[in-house]
């Protein structure tokens, strides 16, 4: 079993790895991005077993082996992985959901919002289906980013330390872009 977890390891969801939340350990576990922190820097986590197929020659990466790389990808993860800060985007996950439903109490834009810790999708209901880049547009204009997921889903992936403060400023800009793109009509 190989896990992709580039966009939801160290720490995305509340664990260290999104493979946790579900009670199975992959053979083969690739992550990269949050892993450096901003620095570029990859790998590929294999178990023994699938190690031992693993000769010099037969696996080649562009970011990994580097030793700078590698004592920073070291300091992020002795950063991440404790329970303050994993608890703490369990904790953030909450402030969003919250949040984002009662905004979609107010304009009944999304038929599910979904997601675990920091990477959280609100999927348009059928009245709105195909108009996600739109409303991430009006979330821009209202001066926050919002990231899309396709035609039907507006994402959001905030640094795994957002403060309370940011996040009820960047929902409030949010609102004030839905408020928006459902008075003017969808189009």
């Amino acid at each position: 079993m190989i896990f992709d977890e580039v966009q939801t390891g160290v720490g995305r969801t509340g664990e260290l790895y999104a493979y946790m939340h579900y009670g199975v350990t992959p053979d083969l576990l690739t992550t990269a991005k949050a892993l450096g922190g901003g620095f570029p820097v990859g790998a590929l986590l294999a178990t023994e077993e699938c190690a031992r197929v693993m000769t010099v020659g037969t696996h080649g990466t562009t970011y990994g082996g580097n030793p700078l790389a590698s004592a920073v990808a070291g300091k992020v993860l002795e950063l991440i992985n404790t329970p303050e800060m994993l608890n703490g985007v369990k904790q953030r996950h909450d402030w969003f959901v919250e949040r984002l439903n009662t905004l979609n109490h107010r304009y009944g834009l999304f038929s599910e919002i979904r997601g675990l810790g920091l990477l959280i999708g609100c999927v348009l209901n059928a009245d709105y289906a195909g108009q996600a880049k739109q409303i991430s547009q009006e979330a821009a204009k209202a001066g926050v980013m919002v990231l899309i997921a396709g035609g039907n889903v507006v994402r959001f992936a905030p640094a795994l330390n957002v403060s309370e403060e940011e996040v009820t400023t960047g929902l409030d800009r949010f609102a004030a872009a839905c408020e928006h793109f459902v008075s003017r009509g969808s189009s």
